[in-house]
């Protein structure tokens, strides 16, 4: 469960708002039978004096006092301080000690640690001129047991009311947030290559359902931009390869007949250089959209490196070590393997110094491949960016042109559709260490 979630805030919030009415409510319910007892108690109270006052100025006036209720008195105390006349329970008793202000008449007060019991009593005492003061009281039990069954019922029923709402309210809430969140799922799942999909709508026209057609709108732009921008770039690579491959052969002809070797090969290779970038646009064009998929089959992988990496010396002054290439058969596209390792080798051969270090081996069940220079190496703050499109490091490696800037993600993404890897396990002096990883065939 995420604490954070709109899910919980809203059960929390709406729990603890029912729960302080529900405990408020329960308090008011409490002090409203408080009060609703008590005033019956006095009202009692007040008849049962009229009554006993009734009886006294009758003749002959009584000499005792019924008692009513068991735990009900009476005591009439003279203003001589002597009791005249009381219930049987308080026979024989000495006066009451209660507290009477005789310009008040009438005093009701609830009162304990009476001579009658130890209970609490509702007490009502008034000044009869010329006679005394009348002591009419009752307990006070009835109230205080019946607001304790009250409070005691309270104190169990609102926590579970309480509980039972933040169960209800956390399945609606969840329920109402479902939409949103197979929206969520549905576009996190959403790549580059499959822009064409969409959440899905409910189709009642709410709050939800107009968010999965903003979604949906906002999904066809991008589709439609990513779709432009790639046709783009397709078509742009189609256009310049004509040109190129014909200004080449142009040149390559003009090499052989006549003209000035040295301007004609500056040309050629600028030439050659560019031709390259456009195929390596083409390529991650065609991988943005999905047209790159591998064809599988078993590959000599040691047979392709070293094929690729004696096509792609040229340097004379930088040593190309594969004395560590052992065997090495993997599942995979021998045009898109052989594209990897020539960007791979190419790159170890432009920044080293004098050496290129190339080794195969299996390990774990991966072919391994691990293509070392003795080059200057990558800076520490830019070891991030060796792989990122159009990325070029060579103004701190190298003082040559640096080729495209798109061989090494070229190189990664053709492992990564292999189901493999290519890291940089090594930066800095002496040179780069690049390792690509493989499956074995089985």
């Amino acid at each position: 469960m995420r604490w954070n979630s709109i899910r919980f805030r809203i059960t929390a919030l709406a729990t603890a708002v029912v729960a302080v009415v529900l405990v408020v409510a329960g308090l008011s319910l409490v002090l409203v039978q408080r009060a609703v007892l008590t005033d019956s108690l006095d009202t009692a109270l007040i008849q049962r004096a009229e009554d006993i006052v009734g009886l006294l100025e009758s003749s002959p006036a009584p000499d005792e006092l019924s008692q009513g209720a068991t735990e009900a008195f009476a005591q009439l105390v003279g203003e001589d301080g002597n009791v005249v006349v009381s219930t049987p329970n308080l026979a024989n008793d000495p006066p009451l000690r209660i507290p009477v202000d005789p310009q008040e008449g009438t005093t009701i007060q609830t009162l304990e640690g009476l001579e009658v019991d130890d209970d609490h009593f509702r007490v009502l005492s008034r000044v009869i001129s010329g006679v005394g003061v009348l002591h009419v009281g009752t307990t006070y039990d009835v109230v205080t047991e019946s607001t304790a069954v009250l409070t005691s019922s309270l104190a169990v029923v609102v926590p579970i009311v309480v509980a039972m709402l933040a169960i209800l309210v956390w399945w609606l809430v969840g329920r109402t947030l479902r939409p949103v969140e197979a929206i969520r799922t549905e576009v996190a799942s959403i790549g580059s290559t499959d822009l064409h999909r969409r959440v899905p709508g409910s189709g009642s026209g709410d709050e939800i359902d107009r968010l999965a057609g903003t979604m949906n709108a906002m999904l066809e732009r991008v589709e439609t931009s990513v779709t432009r921008q790639q046709r783009f770039v397709a078509d742009a690579s189609h256009e310049l390869r004509n040109p190129l491959t014909r200004i080449r052969a142009a040149l390559e002809l003009e090499r052989r007949d006549a003209g000035d070797p040295k301007v004609i090969d500056d040309l050629l290779e600028e030439v050659v250089d560019l031709q390259h970038m456009v195929e390596d646009m083409l390529y991650m064009a065609r991988a943005d959209a999905g047209a790159n998929k591998p064809v599988l089959r078993r590959v000599d992988l040691d047979d392709v490196l070293l094929r690729e990496a004696r096509s792609v010396h040229s340097r004379v002054d930088v040593a190309m070590d594969m004395s560590r290439v052992s065997a090495a058969q993997v599942y995979g596209d021998p045009s898109q393997l052989g594209r990897a390792i020539r960007n791979l080798v190419t790159n170890a051969e432009r920044h080293a110094r004098s050496r290129v270090q190339v080794s195969l081996f299996e390990d774990d069940g991966s072919a391994v491949l691990v293509i070392a220079d003795d080059g200057p190496g990558v800076p520490s703050e830019q070891v991030q960016f060796v792989f990122e499109r159009f990325t070029r490091l060579d103004e701190a490696r190298s003082a040559d042109a640096g080729g495209t800037g798109l061989g090494l993600a070229i190189a990664r993404e053709i492992a990564e559709v292999h189901a493999g890897t290519l890291n940089l396990i090594s930066n800095g002096s002496p040179g780069a260490t690049f390792e690509m990883r493989i499956p074995l065939a089985d």
